[in-house]
């Protein structure tokens, strides 16, 4: 297992590398060391994730547990329009993301902080929440972040997780479907799948008399 989603900082050196990944049809090149999360090269999920979100039209992005800033760069790059924060709770995740949102210059579109899943943006919502949890993450911080999700998602927002379907994605579309009316299964690959769940609720405040 990835020492990433259990220690928030690590003993290992500091031992920088690159991997380089196609994504819609561009090359996007990132720095990474271990042991983040895939840092030999970029894991399929965040590949199914890349490609496969939809986030056409929204303004404000979350993209929780994002290691060395896969998915919140290529929206950035895709999607200039965005204003992106990215979460993470490992210390040299963080460091890295950052250097690689530098790297490509978005440092005025792209924040990154370090916590643990929503407690950074507490009382923020945005149109959309990105994740791509590990299956060695564990069901219970996968339930955190879908249960956490309404109280940050605009009206409409959209939270999308990837997943493989035969271990932990299905779970995760189970879950998903208890808190929101319905899922959506897309960008189908290498045994991956993004789940994406529309936040419908509104709510009611009554009138003082």
């Amino acid at each position: 297992m990835d020492e990433h989603y259990f220690k928030e900082k690590t003993e290992i050196p500091l031992q920088l590398g690159i991997v380089n990944a196609v994504i819609r049809k561009k090359e996007f090149e990132f720095y990474t060391s271990p042991p983040v999360f895939s840092w030999r090269r970029v894991d399929k999920g965040a590949l199914c994730l890349a490609n496969g979100m939809q986030i056409e039209g929204t303004k404000t992005l979350l993209d929780i547990g994002c290691g060395y800033g896969v998915i919140g760069i290529v929206a950035a790059h895709f999607y200039p329009q965005l204003e992106i924060t990215m979460i993470d709770s490992s210390e040299r995740a963080v460091l890295l993301a950052k250097k690689n949102v530098a790297n490509y210059n978005l440092q005025s579109q792209v924040k990154v902080l370090r916590g643990e899943l929503y407690v950074p943006v507490e009382s923020e919502k945005f149109d959309a929440i990105v994740s791509n949890p590990p299956y060695s993450a564990g069901k219970e911080i996968v339930n955190q972040i879908i249960n956490g999700a309404p109280a940050h998602l605009n009206l409409r927002g959209s939270l999308q997780i990837v997943g493989r379907h035969t271990k932990g994605g299905r779970m995760y579309k189970e879950e998903m479907l208890k808190v929101f009316k319905t899922v959506e299964e897309t960008g189908r690959k290498s045994g991956f799948r993004v789940y994406i769940a529309k936040n419908q609720r509104n709510f009611y405040y009554p009138l003082a008399r």
